[in-house]
């Protein structure tokens, strides 16, 4: 089995244990943002804890926590996803500790940045919404690149959990240019609606779809539901070209 070969967390969360666990992550920490205007005045907060799995093995953990308010009459999410990875078999071995962050404004990704290290290679990224185009800037080997997508290319971003909103009476399949913040770059992304199920934790029942998704880089299902004001992933499982990884929440507090 090849690292690179488990689909995805953040993010998110198609890939392999390396990369599929880093797309993983990332799916992760975009699941928790709230959608809806807070409260004027008032401020929520959420955290989410997950476990990470491969072929039967604990891998990691993934702790998503987000902040929702409203800051100056405008819906404002803070979201912070801290992922740590360690996968050791015989034939490979994966490590990863990142911390991702992002902001949402009125349900779109203004800002965004991902910091830490996969396999000892530092990871440095750092990305924010201006001039109507999304720009990052990757920082490697003491050098800065950058990589700007216009803003009327994409129609969300995988931040945004588009899938938790569409509505499948229209089409049981939905299309959308998606902006995937872990490869930096704008996919087709297809969506299906397998059903409408509880996810249990603990003793605890919560309402979600089931919806499975896909692009040139990505194949997962996962178990998510917006209840009016906030969305959250519960579990995604993907695969890979030999591999495969689910990533499950343990617990949920408001």
């Amino acid at each position: 089995m090849n690292l690179k070969t488990i689909a995805p967390l953040t993010t998110g969360l198609t890939y392999s244990i390396g990369g599929g666990i880093q797309r993983a992550t990332l799916f992760l920490f975009l699941l928790l943002f709230t959608l809806a205007a807070s409260i004027a005045g008032a401020s929520a907060s959420t955290v989410v804890h997950y476990k990470v799995s491969s072929k039967g093995f604990s891998i990691g953990e993934v702790i998503t926590t987000q902040r929702t308010s409203e800051e100056g009459g405008v819906a404002t999410i803070h979201f912070e996803t801290k992922t740590a990875i360690k996968a050791s078999f015989l034939w490979m071995g994966y490590q990863q500790e990142t911390i991702e962050k992002g902001t949402l404004l009125k349900g779109n990704l203004v800002n965004y940045s991902r910091k830490g290290s996969e396999n000892g290679v530092a990871i440095d990224i750092e990305g924010r919404l201006e001039n109507s185009s999304f720009r990052f800037d990757v920082r490697e080997s003491g050098t800065t690149r950058s990589i700007v997508i216009p803003r009327s290319s994409y129609d969300n971003t995988t931040m945004e959990c588009p899938e938790a909103l569409l509505d499948f009476s229209v089409a049981p399949q939905i299309t959308r240019r998606v902006l995937d913040v872990e490869k930096l770059a704008v996919v087709k992304r297809e969506y299906r609606l397998v059903k409408n199920t509880q996810y249990a934790i603990g003793d605890r029942q919560f309402p979600c779809r089931v919806v499975d998704f896909s692009d040139q880089n990505k194949k997962a299902r996962r178990w998510i539901n917006w209840d009016g004001a906030a969305v959250v992933m519960y579990r995604q499982d993907g695969t890979g070209e030999n591999s495969s990884y689910s990533v499950r929440a343990t617990s949920v507090s408001k």
